[in-house]
């Protein structure tokens, strides 16, 4: 019998009319004959086939080396567990470290007024300094050091200096902001023959874009002390704006960052659940005053509270827990490994932490050093560099550099840092006893 074409059975399903209504009998054994043969015409896997494939895949899931993919991802949850179970595997061969560090310090010292008519108090004041660690062959190293606070800033690398200006009446410390490669420019403060004033300009914490300022204010009109405090948030152009100072006559300070230039009106609703101070205070939390502290492992906001306006108050603050996690463009790259509980389990005598954004280096502060540990190294071992810190130094910055950028930071910090000597007048000196130049 000869096989239909199934073709030719479409052209008899579309020659017209039938014959008789529906199918004929040969006619749909035609069909079923044909649709059969096609059936029967198709590529058939074999089973032996099949389970071959399967075991070629899952030999090349056991085999394949998951233990080269390292991600921040999935080292932050082993690190929780413990410090030392993460790093067990890796302790005999660590990573290499190919991400640079640049750190800020601050110290703060107190200084008495020397000057037999001065009827204020002692100063306290900070001193600043900038290290960069990087990798140089292979081997961690500290690459410069010098006074101040040296941070990029969008294309460029900026500098914050502490200049004092002193006069026979008035010992004022302030912070100047210029480029790195630009020379400072000493400011000029008023001077009143009938009053005594100590100003102490702090930075407390420096990104980079943000800087936080704490400032401070004792004077002596007449007869009368005064004492006033204020803290800010502000970019490194308002820094350079210049200084508010007497606070006594109420000055209005523009130059700063509020909480709604960094969230919008829609941080308004969070204020009122600020708890406020059970302190005699009986202030005001409007989100213009607020700063950027440092905890254990952790960069966080503080909110400050201050006191209604009113021209027979001082100013001052009270901070309190700011309710939500800062952005990204105020503390960049501040991810720990790992739980502060779980830093703590390995180093006990830890004050704080830092881990790079690669995730190659973890950073200690211990019993007042520095201590530099390449990822994966069990803390039993000796640091791959340790640096020491002075009596009560503080982080102020940490910034970092990858790739290409790390011998781009080498050379331009190197430069910057050991050419830090800079031109002053002859009433101002720097805070770190290099340049002293006195009236």
């Amino acid at each position: 019998m000869k096989t239909p074409d199934p073709d030719d059975l479409h052209k008899q399903l579309e020659s017209g009319p039938l014959k008789q209504s529906g199918f004929t009998s040969k006619l749909q054994g035609d069909i079923e004959e044909a649709i059969e043969r096609k059936e029967r015409a198709k590529p058939k896997v074999r089973p032996l086939l099949c389970f071959a494939g399967l075991g070629a895949i899952a030999a090349a899931i056991l085999l394949f080396p998951w233990s080269t993919i390292h991600t921040q991802s999935d080292a932050a949850p082993a690190m929780d567990t413990s410090v030392t179970t993460a790093s067990a595997s890796t302790s005999s061969s660590p990573a290499p470290i190919s991400t640079a560090l640049l750190i800020g310090l601050r110290t703060e010292h107190e200084s008495n007024n020397t000057e037999a008519q001065h009827a204020l108090g002692p100063i306290r004041y900070s001193t600043y300094r900038t290290m960069l660690i990087a990798p140089v062959r292979g081997q961690l190293q500290k690459t410069s050091e010098g006074t101040g606070i040296l941070m990029p800033y969008k294309q460029n690398f900026w500098k914050i200096d502490s200049l004092v200006h002193k006069t026979k009446t008035d010992e004022v410390h302030y912070l100047s902001a210029h480029l790195a490669d630009q020379p400072v420019k000493p400011e000029v403060f008023p001077d009143q023959a009938d009053e005594q004033l100590n100003r102490v300009e702090t930075l407390v914490f420096a990104g980079n874009q943000y800087v936080s300022i704490a400032e401070s204010e004792e004077a002596w009109r007449g007869n009368a002390p005064y004492q006033a405090e204020r803290i800010w948030v502000r970019t490194l152009p308002q820094l350079k704006e210049g200084h508010t100072v007497q606070f006594y006559n109420k000055p209005v300070d523009k130059n700063h960052v509020s909480l709604t230039d960094l969230y919008s009106s829609s941080i308004s609703s969070l204020l009122p659940n600020v708890p406020s101070s059970s302190t005699k205070l009986l202030g005001e939390i409007t989100g213009q005053s607020w700063t950027v502290q440092r905890e254990p492992g952790r960069w966080v906001g503080k909110i400050a509270e201050t006191p209604r306006n009113s021209p027979a108050t001082p100013d001052s603050y009270v901070l309190h827990d700011f309710p939500r996690e800062l952005p990204d463009k105020v503390i960049n790259h501040d991810d720990l490994c790992c739980s502060w509980s779980a830093i703590q389990s390995s180093w006990p005598l830890a004050t704080d932490a830092l881990t790079s954004p690669m995730n190659d280096m973890i950073v200690i502060f211990e019993n007042g050093k520095l201590k530099f540990y390449p990822y994966g190294q069990a803390p039993g071992n000796a640091p791959q560099l340790s640096i020491d810190l002075q009596p009560g130094e503080k982080l102020v910055m940490a910034q970092w550099a990858t790739d290409h950028y790390v011998q781009e930071w080498i050379d331009k910090v190197g430069r910057y840092l050991n050419n830090d000597q800079v031109p002053l007048s002859s009433s101002d000196e720097v805070d770190n006893g290099k340049v002293e130049k006195t009236r």
